[in-house]
């Protein structure tokens, strides 16, 4: 299965934020090869910005091997413009997070997981909050 997880995943782990659990069981689960990660270039250099902003230079180097290794990371070409650009038309969306749900649709990712519940409540794609998807979709077996 083939997931694209929004910078808010990454975001509720860094910051222990409430149900930040199910973030990192799916995390996991995509470095244990249980599920197939992507993330947009967007994502990275969101999450990035956090490190910088704390002087974290050495956990903001860890993430980026460590997002390198694990997940397919997804530049914004043309055809990702062109969606996002169909996206942001269609649902009013900011552009990062148009670019994301882009990302999604041409990468042909099952679900995005995100907290964000306008990206829930507005796009016609399959997309789940961390926790529901960890109770309903994620089966790992040990």
């Amino acid at each position: 299965m083939k997931v694209n997880i929004d910078t808010n995943v990454f975001i509720a782990i860094k910051n222990k934020e409430p149900e930040y659990e199910y973030c990192e069981t799916i995390i996991d689960s995509v470095e244990e090869h249980h599920l197939s990660g992507v993330i947009s270039t967007i994502v990275l250099a969101e999450i990035l910005v956090g490190f910088y902003r704390n002087d974290e230079n050495e956990e903001a180097d860890s993430f980026s091997s460590s997002a390198i290794l694990n997940f397919d990371i997804i530049p914004v070409n043309q055809d990702v413009a062109r969606q996002a650009a169909l996206i942001r038309a269609q649902y009013n969306l900011k552009l990062p997070d148009a670019i994301i749900s882009a990302s999604s649709l041409i990468t042909g990712a099952d679900f995005l997981i995100t907290n964000d519940i306008t990206l829930q409540k507005k796009l016609k794609i399959q997309k789940v909050s961390p926790k529901e998807f960890v109770e309903k979709y994620l089966k790992i077996d040990k």
